[in-house]
């Protein structure tokens, strides 16, 4: 579901091979319409999954930030992260940070399905074993990406 307009929707998702492991955060902007604004890959050194999933998104609200968003509804299919800012119990290596980060931002938080999380995901693994620090932006949908096809129906199977 695309955000609302005025919106920006911000698709997180942090991944850790060997948890601990190297680790990356990808992270993709979508307007209104459903389009890519941009996509961005961090490698986040050795860390573990959960760690990777809380940077992926104060990484990708900084981001949003910085590009002079002030709407964002954030996704990620990590249960865990979700919970931690929807009740406002950040994890303290990240909250200073975060407290600078909500002034100002009008932020919404949802916990979606892995497989709708696709996006995020490939830019997470695609990263992951970059060096601690180094990143990689797209200002539109990465050739990459090619398992995204707008006018393809997704699903999820029980």
């Amino acid at each position: 579901m695309p955000p609302e307009v005025g919106q920006i929707k911000l698709g997180c998702d942090g991944c850790s091979r060997g948890n601990p492991g190297p680790a990356g955060a990808g992270m993709v902007l979508r307007g209104s319409d459903g389009g890519t604004i941009g996509a961005m890959a961090v490698g986040l050194g050795i860390c573990t999954n959960f760690i990777a999933e809380i940077l992926a998104i104060i990484l990708g609200l900084e981001w949003a930030k910085n590009l002079g968003l002030e709407k964002i509804w954030v996704t990620s299919d990590s249960h865990a992260a979700i919970r931690c800012f929807n009740d406002n119990k950040i994890p303290w290596f990240v909250l200073s940070r975060w407290t600078n980060l909500k002034k100002n931002l009008i932020l919404n938080f949802s916990l979606v399905y892995r497989e709708t999380n696709f996006a995020a995901d490939s830019m997470s693994k695609k990263e992951a074993l970059l060096p601690l620090g180094i990143s990689e932006s797209f200002d539109h949908r990465p050739y990459f990406l090619t398992i995204e096809n707008p006018a393809t129906t997704y699903f999820r199977f029980s």
